[in-house]
């Protein structure tokens, strides 16, 4: 069962529907959840419902029976009608490992459709209607393809870059896992693409060190930009690997021996990201505040030896990414809520550093504008965006405050510059886009 809720607002028009019961329904399928959703946060995500209409031109917010790890939208759009697709996963903490599962949802942000004719003004509620006789698309979430996950439970899961039809995952088992999209689906699909028989996955990526301890797990993985088929991981046990996918081969699909394996944090490491316009470096980050960037040419014991705790960064580093349009802007932040701006040829002081104000889960640059990032956290659920080419106090350019419980990923569409998907571990999956009139200082 689906539940979802949908909203399109524009200054000519807004479309609004019964929230109702909305917080009993957010956590309707997270009991365990319901004790730690304090008082002050549901009178929070109260005052967020009612100002919604002012906060978003599109809103859709949309209730899954497990919460998803991990999310991601695809590069294509269907233009006919404005349709989105999204990669997410059912995270059942090993309750129910049938349930297990990756799945691409699809959601209309509805761009498609006329709102600004005065036909459709209602004068007693003053606001903009649909026309009756329009057929709208659903506004729940609506899967399109489903691929069982294999064992484990899937922390994150990223598309190809040079081809979305190939999906890495990362295992709570230690395995990682790649995934050809053609090859799942319904039977008859299996049976075109001779898939039928076949394991659920199409390579699988195995440490040998994660095979002997149970506890390293397989937590982040990044594909190369430049180099087709590489693709960089991160373990529970502190290794980064490198593996090259092109090595494998049908009649052997498990791969035991990356390319490149160091070390690199004995704590953990927690993410990884390439560099976009290079096919050898990568930074990545880690529990004892570890912060790197390796070069997968060099040798590897040499590198392994370099690991030492970033002075400005505490309670373990969570996530990291290299900026789009700026090879050498890297941003770092951790459990902390400290948010650091680095220029990689001088990792002794930040180019910046902000707080998100709680630990955080999530960080992404944005692809259309360089100074632009989202930080997303575990602890207060908040998405926030922030200008770095703005004044230190005006940096902050809007809060997303749309869920109950820690926000696990976040995504940016790559056809419009400010739409978001974020996911939840109150079982939510959101799509959104904030209102022009609050963008307008950094050109929304």
């Amino acid at each position: 069962m689906t539940e979802s809720q949908s909203h399109k607002y524009t200054s000519e028009a807004v479309e609004t529907v019964d929230t109702t019961g909305e917080i009993d329904k957010t956590v309707e399928n997270a009991d365990e959840a319901v004790e730690t959703i304090d008082d002050a946060r549901q009178r929070r995500y109260t005052r967020w419902k009612k100002n919604s209409k002012l906060l978003y031109e599109f809103l859709n917010t949309n209730n899954t029976k497990w919460p998803s790890l991990t999310c991601q939208l695809f590069p294509d759009l269907d233009l006919a009608g404005d349709t989105h697709r999204i990669l997410l996963s059912s995270f059942t903490s090993s309750q129910l490992p049938e349930d297990e599962s990756l799945y691409v949802g699809k959601l209309s942000s509805m761009k498609h459709l006329s709102w600004s004719s005065l036909n459709n003004f209602d004068m007693e509620e003053r606001e903009f209607k649909i026309d009756n006789s329009l057929k709208l698309p659903p506004k729940n979430l609506v899967e399109d393809l489903r691929i069982k996950f294999p064992a484990g439970d899937c922390n994150k899961a990223r598309l190809n870059v040079s081809n979305p039809d190939i999906i890495a995952a990362a295992s709570s088992n230690g395995s990682v896992y790649v995934f050809d999209k053609t090859k799942h689906g319904s039977a008859r699909q299996k049976l075109i693409s001779g898939a039928m028989g076949d394991p659920d996955y199409q390579i699988h990526c195995q440490l040998t060190t994660s095979v002997t301890c149970a506890e390293n797990e397989a937590i982040s993985l990044a594909w190369n930009w430049q180099r087709q088929g590489s693709l960089a991981t991160t373990y529970a046990g502190g290794q980064v690997c490198v593996w090259d996918l092109q090595k494998f081969h049908k009649t052997s699909p498990t791969l035991v021996d990356p390319q490149f394996n160091i070390i690199m944090d004995p704590q953990g490491t927690n993410d990884v990201s390439w560099m976009v316009n290079h096919d050898s470096l990568l930074a990545c980050c880690g529990e004892g505040n570890v912060l790197r960037v390796l070069d997968t040419r060099i040798d590897q014991q040499k590198a392994a030896s370099q690991a030492v705790p970033n002075k400005h960064h505490s309670n373990g580093i969570n996530v990291c990414q290299f900026n789009y349009h700026k090879d050498l802007l890297l941003c770092s932040a951790d459990s902390s809520g400290k948010i650091n701006s680095w220029d990689i040829r001088n990792f002794e002081e930040p180019v910046q550093s902000w707080q998100h104000c709680d630990a955080v889960s999530a960080l992404q640059w944005n692809p259309h504008h360089a100074t632009v990032l989202a930080t997303a956290s575990q602890n207060d659920g908040l998405v926030k965006l922030w200008d770095l080419s703005q004044p230190d106090d005006e940096q902050l350019v809007f809060t997303h405050g749309g869920h109950m419980l820690g926000v696990n990923d976040i995504s940016w569409d790559l056809h419009d510059p400010w739409m978001m998907c974020t996911v939840s571990n109150d079982n939510s999956v959101q799509l959104w886009r904030p209102a022009s009139h609050l963008l307008a200082a950094v050109g929304g």
